[in-house]
């Protein structure tokens, strides 16, 4: 944590190009999370510490978030 910074007075750290395309600066304590729901119905959550582990997760149909200072941001979602 960086000190004298409050995360809750961060802007948007998710920034989209004009084809939606997500992209935001990477910072030390970021996690990833993977929620959805698998093939039987069933609801799933998997966290991990790197962006690579987190897109390698095929979703059927889901959400992929970027967790910051406790909050979640979506990075993409699926609907099949």
């Amino acid at each position: 944590m960086i000190i004298g910074l409050n995360l809750n007075e961060l802007p948007h750290p998710i920034n989209r190009d004009n084809d939606g395309k997500a992209s935001w600066v990477v910072m030390q304590g970021d996690k990833y999370l993977v929620t959805g729901v698998d093939r039987n119905g069933r609801r799933f959550r998997l966290c991990f510490d790197s962006w690579r582990q987190a897109v390698g997760i095929n979703v059927w149909r889901g959400t992929k978030w970027l967790v910051r200072g406790g909050k979640r941001y979506r990075i993409t979602s699926v609907y099949n």
